[in-house]
């Protein structure tokens, strides 16, 4: 008995040790099998005219050197960011898509009848890539989305309805305003939610009219913390089109980025609400294409500038906190360019910081960190001084 109990286990062992040298011998195959990194599998396809096999072919592989393209630029860039960049990306980057090809080789090929397909493994050029979409002013926003504030009257029958004029009683948005929401939120942007939370500060009479000024579309950003307003106009025409006006304006430089309007045509024969928001949804997706490409490009212009930030840590007990602080600014802190020691007082010492950004981003970047090495409170300084104050626990 226990000579077959242990020729069973010798014959277990023999065949596990048998199925693991196949799965070894096998595992490089299987590995080289693989795409490697920037490699693509594409199938091209053609129509073979007039007999004409070699250029059904060529063909053939430049349908699959496209497509291998297109699939590496939407995983690179994103659904949000092809969808905001479509009309460079099909007419400055997709053309002539063997350019943008390190090599290829042909897998396999197959002809049914007319038709003629191949199988291709490609590998692009990341470098030739990198170049076109920098000259077709390709941008992607890194980081978190860019916040967007709506300021949108509705006019129905020459009667303006816009939640500006006494935000706390217009607690919930309007229709266009939910329809402005979505759609550029599908396109990576970050519309603010301004029912969430009204800022609790007194609005001075200009900030309340339908018609309003720059300067106060622009304080109305500041006051919700928005980087972004879009400020206009929907309207209802005759019952038969709607119009809808919008202009972006940037609120850290105070400037316009773009505006655009459009007309579309309500269905005809139709009643209530639903064909009237279907055609605002068409009109507010044709603006936003022209919108947020000039938006995302705006904005990283203003985030990729190096910028001078003077600084001053107060309320310090020792050097060796100071010296804390500058190295976590210097080592994590992303976009931080040079520290440099300015000036030292008694319990206070000032820097100065090179920043690839704008203020705003660094003191959001710096207070939500979580390697912060101690609280510190923002107080008000001299000017366009940054003041931190430590906080000491009682």
């Amino acid at each position: 008995m226990k000579k077959i109990a242990s020729r069973t286990a010798y014959d277990f062992f023999i065949v596990c040790c048998f199925f693991c040298f196949l799965w070894l011998s096998l595992l490089p195959a299987a590995m080289a099998a693989k795409p490697g990194e920037n490699e693509i599998l594409a199938i091209g396809t053609a129509t073979v005219k007039d007999g004409n096999l070699a250029k059904a072919k060529e063909s053939a592989i430049s349908d699959a050197l496209t497509k291998g393209v297109e699939y590496y630029l939407l995983h690179r860039l994103g659904s949000e960011g092809v969808a905001n960049n479509f009309q460079r990306i099909i007419h400055d980057i997709l053309p002539r898509a063997k350019a943008k090809v390190e090599n290829y080789n042909i897998l396999s090929e197959d002809q049914t009848g007319e038709e003629y397909k191949v199988l291709i493994k490609l590998r692009v050029n990341e470098k030739v890539i990198d170049e076109k979409l920098r000259e077709a002013g390709v941008v992607v926003t890194e980081g978190p989305p860019i916040k967007v504030l709506f300021l949108v009257s509705e006019w129905k029958g020459g009667t303006a309805y816009y939640w500006w004029r006494d935000p706390e009683t217009y607690s919930s948005m309007s229709g266009t305003e939910l329809v402005l929401h979505n759609v550029f939120q599908e396109r990576g942007l970050g519309p603010i939610n301004r029912t969430l939370k009204v800022p609790d500060t007194g609005y001075s009479e200009s900030l309340r009219h339908v018609d309003l000024q720059d300067v106060d579309a622009l304080e109305w950003g500041r006051l919700f913390s928005a980087d972004v307003v879009i400020y206009g106009q929907s309207e209802i025409i005759g019952k038969k089109e709607v119009s809808l006006a919008l202009k972006a304006l940037d609120v850290n430089q105070g400037a316009q980025i773009s505006q655009t309007v459009a007309f579309e045509q309500i269905k005809k024969r139709s009643k209530g609400k639903k064909p009237v928001m279907e055609a605002t949804r068409r009109l507010a997706n044709r603006l936003a294409v022209k919108l947020t490409p000039a938006i995302i490009r705006y904005t990283a212009s203003d985030r990729g500038r190096v910028r001078h930030l003077d600084i001053t840590l107060k309320g310090l007990s020792s050097y060796k906190q100071f010296r804390a602080f500058r190295d976590f600014l210097r080592r994590d802190v992303s976009g931080v360019k040079s520290v440099r020691q300015t000036r030292v007082r008694k319990d206070s010492i000032s820097i100065a910081v090179e920043f690839q950004g704008d203020r705003k981003k660094f003191l959001e970047r710096v207070l939500n960190h979580e390697n912060l090495p101690f609280l510190v409170k923002l107080d008000q300084g001299e000017e366009e001084e940054i003041l931190f104050r430590i906080e000491k626990f009682q």
